[in-house]
């Protein structure tokens, strides 16, 4: 995969365009500024003062509570995959305690067969097996008025849906991987699995 457009190796290495102002997009700052609705830009302020204030400090968990805060928000709604369930209870548990309303849903919602569909079963010898209903999640969480959509291991693809469903602001929570402890980066972090997926860096043993 080669470098796409807007992006140098120089600036990769360097963060020159974290601290240096060095903008290689072309893009103008008048286009930058006129991208962002009022309320995106309270959504900003409010991402910036979290890590501001709490970088590198508290968990993602806590953050998420933080910008909820921030934000001014009381209701957070947490769609999560029924793998994900035990996790799901702790979670919602800890916004609770920390003074939010909080909704949750499981992705097999409405126990839909996947036959209906044509859908690929993972146990094919079952008569029944209910497919995730992503969008349903969404509708369940808007329907009891959530502010914040929060996303709790939904499969690829599930969670696409899921993100373009809701009419409000959507964050991930966790992220589904199902062999590495819902970790993705841990495929990265292993010399092992980056051998086995061929992008190890040259002379990297």
């Amino acid at each position: 995969m080669g470098m796409k457009a807007g992006y140098t190796k120089a600036a990769g290495r360097t963060h020159a365009c974290y601290t240096k102002g060095v903008n290689c997009t072309g893009v103008d700052e008048a286009d930058i500024l006129a991208a962002y609705s009022e309320e995106e830009r309270r959504i900003m302020k409010a991402a910036a003062y979290v890590e501001g204030t709490f970088y590198s400090n508290i968990t993602r968990l806590e953050e998420t509570a933080e910008f909820a805060k921030a934000m001014g928000y009381q209701r957070l709604g947490l769609a999560f995959c029924i793998g994900l369930n035990a996790e799901a209870r702790y979670i919602a548990r800890f916004y609770t305690k920390q003074g939010f309303e909080c909704y949750s849903v499981c992705c097999k919602n409405c126990s839909f067969a996947k036959k209906e569909l044509g859908l690929k079963q993972v146990k094919p010898e079952l008569e029944h097996e209910a497919m995730c209903n992503p969008k349903f999640q969404a509708k369940f969480l808007a329907d009891k008025g959530v502010e914040l959509f929060i996303s709790c291991g939904l499969c690829v693809g599930h969670d696409a849906l899921f993100n373009a469903a809701c009419p409000g602001p959507v964050t991930t929570l966790v992220v589904k991987d199902r062999l590495l402890a819902h970790n993705p980066l841990g495929a990265i972090y292993s010399r092992y699995w980056k051998r086995k997926l061929g992008i190890m860096d040259e002379n990297e043993v």
